[in-house]
């Protein structure tokens, strides 16, 4: 399966088939639309958001328990 960046309107369709957190294997895009409210949020299934979110927790832990 190749992957592409989604439409805001896939996005939505596949919401409405697999709950509010957004894991899309075939979807290429980081941040996705909230599903309820404003803003963004990540599309677990790229390995890039794990990145997005495990650095600066890894910044903080060297920081203060090094």
């Amino acid at each position: 399966m190749s992957r592409r960046k989604w439409t805001n309107e896939e996005i939505e369709e596949y919401r409405k088939e697999h709950g509010a957190i957004y894991y899309n294997k075939e979807d290429s895009n980081i941040f996705v639309p909230k599903a309820l409210g404003i803003g963004w949020t990540l599309n677990w299934a790229n390995p890039i958001s794990l990145v997005l979110i495990l650095v600066p927790f890894g910044l903080v832990f060297f920081k203060y328990f090094h």
